[in-house]
């Protein structure tokens, strides 16, 4: 079985917004470089887009896209069969941008979790500039919501379409 979290951009993320968002999300590399997450075997190692090298600190996160705009690129981990489809988050909009990540459901597949946090935390922070959707079950979601707030407190809200959908 298999879900996808899709996201639509609708416009570009202003510099404040962006700033706030890449912040946070630093934060919860951190975090989780020193943490186990709930629900998987190991520590979470992120790597570079193509799965190969672990990204070492926060500012691995952030790449140069193709356009020279900022953008939060990750990966599992290839060596132990752990990548996937790469996670990609551009500031910038053409007007035209769609992404989706897909996953095969396995608990062995950790980085899931840290796309789900990088959606919240654009939900949150870069208000009005991303469409976020998945046929992950809200559960799933909901502790991912529950992390972030044990760990950085807030809210956290969950995007409207994947409150609405049917499990």
């Amino acid at each position: 079985m298999g879900y996808c979290h899709c996201y639509t951009q609708l416009k570009s993320v202003p510099d404040d917004q962006w700033l706030l968002f890449t912040v946070q999300l630093s934060n919860v590399f951190l975090i989780i470089q020193n943490r186990h997450v709930p629900g998987y075997k190991q520590p979470l190692v992120l790597c570079t887009s193509d799965g190969r090298y672990p990204l070492l600190q926060p500012a691995d996160l952030i790449v140069q896209s193709g356009i020279r705009q900022p953008a939060i690129s990750f990966n599992g981990e290839e060596k132990e069969d752990l990548e996937y489809e790469s996670f990609f988050l551009g500031q910038h909009s053409s007007g035209s941008e769609f992404c989706k990540t897909s996953f095969n459901w396995s608990p062995d597949r950790p980085y899931d979790f840290m796309v789900k946090a990088t959606l919240l935390l654009a939900h949150r922070f870069c208000i009005g500039c991303y469409d976020i959707s998945s046929d992950g079950t809200l559960a799933e979601w909901l502790d991912v919501q529950e992390w972030l707030t044990k760990h950085l407190g807030g809210q956290w809200p969950i995007p409207e379409a994947i409150l609405n959908n049917p499990e």
